[in-house]
């Protein structure tokens, strides 16, 4: 049990962890931290994940390491771990927090190149391109202008096109131009987050 005078000095510190596979929930909640911040004024929010993917949350200072929550549990009101339960998990936070807008203020898109990212996978419950979807993609690049490529490395990308992923996300919040095509269940999310990106069926 944690002393009175204890819980006055912890009350405000709140911690969301994920330890799935789904690496870009991370990426999202370090998108959206300034969002929930700014719902929930006065509150100590951190993240938590695995050790080694406390990367995908850079800036997001303090991160609470699965390694060391027995140690620095004490050190929260509330330690809440996201799961995938059939939905989103952190659309499921987001509509839970009653938060209605919340698009992210994406950074100036750098120089646009001629190339173009296809982006096949993804972990569960994203399902993976086929390589039917992989050529028809190569294709639509190829006829806008574009240079395909199957990669995951998104620097000096013009277009990336992929399932739900790190490096799609990542390149969204960039400004670079993002096409997510729909085979998860983060369609909603991605939506929201960044309105004028555009989604494809496979």
């Amino acid at each position: 049990m944690i002393r009175l005078e204890q819980y006055a000095k912890i009350k405000n510190n709140y911690c969301l962890c994920y330890f799935g596979y789904s690496d870009e929930y991370l990426v999202q909640l370090r998108l959206l931290k300034t969002v929930l911040e700014k719902r929930y004024p006065g509150l100590n929010l951190c993240f938590g994940c695995k050790d080694d993917k406390t990367h995908l949350l850079k800036g997001c200072s303090p991160i609470l390491k699965v390694s060391e929550i027995k140690i620095n549990r004490h050190t929260y009101a509330h330690i809440r771990e996201l799961r995938f339960n059939k939905d989103h998990p952190v659309a499921d936070l987001m509509i839970e927090s009653g938060i209605t807008n919340f698009a992210i203020q994406q950074q100036i898109a750098p120089p646009q190149t001629q190339k173009c990212v296809i982006i096949k996978g993804g972990a569960h419950p994203t399902s993976p391109l086929e390589t039917k979807d992989i050529e028809r993609f190569k294709t639509m690049a190829s006829e806008a202008g574009f240079e395909p490529e199957v990669s995951d490395n998104i620097e000096n990308a013009g277009w990336v096109i992929g399932v739900e992923s790190v490096p799609l996300f990542e390149a969204a919040a960039k400004g670079i131009k993002t096409t997510l095509v729909d085979t998860g269940v983060g369609t909603w999310l991605y939506k929201q987050m960044f309105p004028n990106a555009d989604t494809v069926h496979r």
